[in-house]
């Protein structure tokens, strides 16, 4: 059973317009974080849920991708720090030496540029997420926001898939789920829509269920008032039915009595460990 977490702390704080991310919203911006999750399992030991923007995606390091500079250009990623994991990690009373699993719930840019600061952790994924990652052109993988450059050049060495879990019952509104823990309390639930294969984290048998939402949207207001944004904000979907679908099950999850994080939620959560941190 988990042992500690879930926890949460922040890699980079984004200022992005109401208006792109909310329908209806105004023109104020809302400091938008790029959170990074944290767990104890006794099977997966310590255990990150993606790894956040690293300072691989915001300077050139090492041989030059001009894709990556141009989504640099028009994006404008940053970090907290020059080493965010670690500063994060630092909070649990944790060094990037201890962690030894990664879950990347999808291959995004701000979900695995941390990678590279991790060179022995075991990698989960999505088989979905990385079989697109390979299919893809890197200008179509670009467009997506999505950049191999960023993968340690072991990646997959160490790489394993989500899918091998054993297929279990999730909280109702979820669907199923994968037992990605062994015992129940860690589950990989399907949210797709946003990108191949988006993935979020269920933690169902805490005294509240919680889930990790990941990407499902940017606001939980958007989610729970049904709110979500159009275009132009919905060109980053995947595919939108599918990224429609899944906030109906997120929100069902919600109003069902269970606890739901997103990763660029501004609003502050119980497993924020930064809660109060200023952009």
């Amino acid at each position: 059973m988990i042992t500690a977490g879930p926890h949460f702390f922040t890699t980079s704080i984004l200022p992005v317009r109401e208006s792109l991310l909310l329908k209806g919203g105004t023109r104020t911006r809302l400091p938008l974080r790029v959170r990074v999750g944290y767990f104890h399992h006794r099977r997966l030991g310590h255990t990150l849920i993606d790894a956040g923007y690293g300072v691989r995606a915001v300077r050139t390091d090492g041989k030059p991708d001009l894709l990556l500079s141009a989504y640099r250009k028009l994006i404008k990623p940053s970090t907290l720090s020059d080493d965010p994991l670690g500063d994060g990690l630092l909070r649990l009373g944790l060094r990037k030496s201890d962690i030894e699993t990664v879950i990347i719930t999808h291959f995004h840019a701000d979900h695995i540029s941390g990678l590279a600061d991790l060179p022995v952790s075991r990698i989960l994924c999505p088989k979905r997420a990385w079989g697109a990652l390979k299919a893809n052109s890197r200008l179509r993988n670009a467009l997506e926001g999505v950049f191999a450059s960023l993968l340690p050049e072991d990646f997959e060495d160490r790489l394993g898939f989500l899918e091998d879990a054993q297929v279990v019952q999730a909280p109702a509104e979820l669907g199923n789920g994968r037992d990605i823990a062994d015992d129940g309390s860690v589950l990989a639930v399907d949210l797709p829509g946003h990108l191949e294969g988006h993935t979020g984290i269920c933690f169902p048998k805490l005294e509240k269920p919680f889930l990790y939402a990941t990407d499902v949207q940017w606001l939980k207001r958007a989610v729970m008032e049904n709110r979500c944004p159009g275009f132009p904000a919905s060109m980053i979907y995947h595919h939108r039915g599918e990224a429609m679908r899944s906030v109906e099950k997120v929100r069902g999850f919600a109003r069902g009595g269970g606890d739901v994080v997103l990763c660029h939620d501004p609003e502050p959560h119980a497993f924020d460990l930064d809660a109060g941190i200023e952009p």
